[in-house]
This record gives structure tokens, C-alpha cells and sequence, in this order.
């Protein structure tokens, strides 16, 4: 059968892309040789927010003042639960890929030529190739026998001690779950400070949390090498060496080109990534690259929106990216959400001067708006409990070319932390309700 596209790599850009050529009423093939859904749904941003949505509901209670209460886990009930949680996501993926017109074929892709894609013995053709193989987690050598995220999420019981290598948004978002439900937990980054490239006025929140928590973190320390014993010895740079239960390696991810067959496209890279333009294609005619392995930032609403782009240009339909209202989350207590871009004029609103986040018993945090000199909103900062969950908020009025001032005047409920929002952006005019502002 001739295909309109083939697509290899069944996670958020492979799938999407998938059913977006469906939508557009052409017939895909999608190559998965793991798992439909990839990393994420199976082994990432899925079960990682899992774990967290755990944790955070067992601390919640228990720092929540005039309560006491003990908690039993049981994790191997836990993970049965996470796995048929996946399991009806992944499946509901694959339905809505076939429902599509799309085929899904299971197994290793490896490209012949442009048009051509070898699976086993079989051969498949199409007009357009889409290459959405994702990343993988960066490995180092003498580090090797480390657990990565995929391990640490299946394990089956709470490790009573955890050492976690890299201070970035991985290494935080884990070491604070796992610190919640019991473990004693270090972070070691070797930059300066941790979630290296965030604003420090925005991380420093995160800082106290985790120093509230009972969290080690050591910063600009090198780790020179992880040996496995009974459990697990890290050697640190300086010659000391510290013991732990388990140790998680999160020292950022790469994209996944290897042993696909790219060699045989002549394809142009951007270092370790698949090079393409503005419409996701490559410098081959009728060759697109999606999602994780096409460049930064690694994130799946980043792939599901390249998709889209992909696949309307596949389709015939002119179609361009635009990443200025990408928002990028970190799930650490607080969490951090941001999406547009800093310029020099911002309204802040402290989260202690918001009436829900007191009554969570929350109330170390900020919200942040920028705008431009005529008032355009330009971009946010949150930091604060559901703050994945307002930032669209901001990333809407960028995109319809909203002024703060618009924010403002819309009419938000009471009580809520979207509230802040609101008063993030009357602080701009200095007539926020429930906070006066000395700038």
C-alpha cells in the first residue's frame, strides 16, 4: 500500500501527526517499536506526575495544621493502578490513530531512502517521510549503572535512600515525590544553582521548599563516578564519597538518531539534532522531522504542535511554527510555569496576598506578568500550586494580543488562585485589590 506519510516513533510527535494527516483525510502509517505513546505517556510525563500527584496529596495532610495522620503505601498496588492508568491512554491513542484511517505497524524502522522504510522483512512506501523518534537520557560513562527515569518509576517500593545526580527539572521534580513519601534524598548539580537557566527570583522558592523538606542539595559538586555495591557508592570530585539505596542519573536528554537509517537520507544536523525549517521540513523534499529529535526545547505539547505544523504541510496547507507563547513547566513544590518572554516592565503579585492560596496553606510563591510599552502582555511567571494549569492564561493573551489591562478587567471567581493572575496585571497600573505595590 502507498501511504501519504510514514511516520517513525509513536510518541506525542509521532501519533499526533498521525492523526492530524487523518484529520486532514490522508492515510499515515505509524512506526512504534517500543510503545504508542512513547516516552512520555509511558515512562515520563505521565507516571512521573503521577508519582507527584501521590506525593503531594499524602504532604498535603500532613503539614495541613491541626491534622495528624500516618500513611500506609503500598507501591506495587500503585504501580498496578499507574499501568492500567497508562495502558487506557495508550490505547485509546492507538484507537484514535486507526479511526484516522492510519496504520500502526510494531517494530524497529529503519529508513532505505526517502520514500522507502524497512520493518523486518517488509518494505513500506510513501510520499512524505516524518521522522519523530524523540531522545533518550543522556548517559556518562562510569556512571552507567545509575537508574534512569524509566526505573525509578517502576520501582516497587519507597528506596529509604536516594541520591539524585542533576539539579535540573527531572532531578527536582523526582527528588521532591520521593523525599514526600519517605526517602532521604541529596541532589547533586554541579552548576551553581539548581534548574540551571530559570531565573533565580522564580527558583528561589523552590530552594526554600526543598530546604523545608529536609532535601540535601549540593550544588557546583562533580560527581566522578557511581559504583554498584550492596547499594550504591557516588564519588564526588573533591574524593569523598557518599552511600545511598539508589542512585537516579538526570543530567538532561538527547535526541534519539541512532541506527535508523538517517545516514542514508543525507540529511542535514543541527549538532545532534535533525535540522528543519519553519513548515518541520528537512533539506530533503518531502522529509519532516518532529517533536524532541528536531531541536529545543524537548517537551511534548512542543511535539503535539510541530505535528500539527507537519501534517498541514503535508496536506497542502501553508503552515508555519511559532513558539513565542511555548509555555515550559517545572512540577516542583511550588511549580514553576512560564511561557513568553521577559521584557523590563512586570507586574508581580505575591501568592500570600491571595485569600486560596492561604486557605491550601501555600502561601510562598509569585505571579509574575510582562508587557511591552504599549501594555501588550509578552509573557508570565507563576510560581505556585497549579501553575501548569494557569499559564495558558498568559499564553492566550499573547496570542490574541492582549493588554494587561485586559487581564485586569476580566472578571475572574473568588476565591481561586486564578485571581492572582488578575491582580498580577492590575499591579502593572498600580490598582491590584489586595496588594499595594512599592515600585
Amino acid at each position: 500500500m502507498e501511504y501519504d506519510a510514514i511516520i517513525i516513533g509513536g510518541g506525542p510527535g509521532g501519533y499526533a501527526t498521525a492523526i492530524r494527516l487523518g484529520q486532514n483525510g490522508k492515510k499515515a502509517l505509524l512506526i512504534e517499536e517500543n510503545k504508542i505513546g512513547g516516552e512520555c505517556l509511558n515512562y515520563g510525563c505521565i507516571p512521573s506526575k503521577a508519582i507527584i500527584e501521590l506525593a503531594d496529596s499524602i504532604q498535603y495532610l500532613k503539614e495541613m495544621p491541626g491534622v495528624d495522620i500516618s500513611v500506609k503505601l503500598d507501591l506495587k498496588k500503585w504501580q498496578e493502578w499507574k499501568w492500567g492508568m497508562i495502558n487506557k491512554l495508550t490505547s485509546g491513542v492507538e484507537k484514535l490513530v486507526r479511526s484516522y484511517g492510519g496504520d500502526i505497524v510494531k517494530g524497529h524502522a529503519f529508513i532505505m531512502d526517502k520514500n522507502t522504510v524497512k520493518v523486518g522483512e517488509e518494505l513500506y512506501t510513501a510520499s512524505n517521510l516524518v521522522i519523530a523518534t524523540g531522545s533518550v537520557p543522556t548517559r556518562i560513562k562510569m556512571m552507567d549503572s545509575s537508574l534512569f527515569n524509566r526505573e525509578i518509576l517502576d520501582i516497587d517500593h519507597i528506596p529509604k535512600s536516594l541520591i539524585i545526580i542533576g539539579g535540573g527539572y527531572i532531578g527536582i521534580e523526582l527528588g521532591t515525590a520521593f523525599r514526600k513519601l519517605g526517602a532521604e534524598v541529596t541532589i547533586i548539580e554541579m552548576m551553581p544553582s539548581i534548574l540551571p537557566g530559570t531565573d533565580p527570583d522564580l527558583t528561589r522558592f523552590v530552594d526554600r521548599r526543598l530546604s523545608s523538606l529536609g532535601i540535601e542539595v549540593k550544588v557546583s559538586t562533580r560527581v566522578e563516578k557511581v559504583e554498584k555495591r550492596e547499594g550504591y557508592e557516588v564519588t564526588l570530585a573533591d574524593g569523598s564519597v557518599l552511600k545511598s539505596e539508589i542512585v537516579l542519573l538526570t543530567v538532561g536528554r538527547e535526541p534519539n538518531t541512532k541506527g535508523i537509517g538517517l545516514e542514508n537520507l543525507g540529511i542535514n544536523m543541527d549538532g545532534k539534532f535533525v535540522k528543519t525549517d519553519n513548515r518541520k521540513k528537512t533539506n530533503i523534499p518531502g522529509v519532516y522531522a518532529v517533536g524532541d529529535v528536531s531541536g529545543q526545547p524537548l517537551l511534548a505539547h512542543k511535539a503535539f504542535y510541530d505535528a500539527k505544523v507537519a501534517a498541514d504541510n503535508i496536506s497542502g496547507i501553508d503552515s508555519i511554527i511559532d513558539y513565542r507563547a511555548m509555555p515550559f513547566v517545572i512540577y516542583s513544590d511550588p511549580e514553576i510555569a512560564i511561557t513568553g518572554e521577559k521584557t523590563p516592565k512586570f507586574g508581580n503579585f505575591p501568592l500570600a496576598a491571595n485569600g486560596r492560596a492561604l486557605g491550601m496553606n501555600a502561601p510562598q510563591g509569585i505571579y509574575r506578568v510582562y508587557t511591552d510599552e504599549n501594555d501588550h502582555v509578552r509573557g508570565g511567571a507563576f510560581v505556585l500550586p497549579r501553575a501548569s494549569e494557569l499559564i495558558s492564561e498568559i499564553s492566550i493573551a499573547i496570542e490574541a494580543g492582549l493588554t494587561a489591562d485586559d487581564i485586569g478587567m476580566t472578571i475572574h471567581p473568588h476565591p481561586t488562585l486564578s485571581e492572582g493572575v488578575q491582580e498580577s496585571s492590575e499591579v502593572l497600573h498600580g490598582r491590584a485589590l489586595h496588594y499595594k505595590s512599592s515600585r
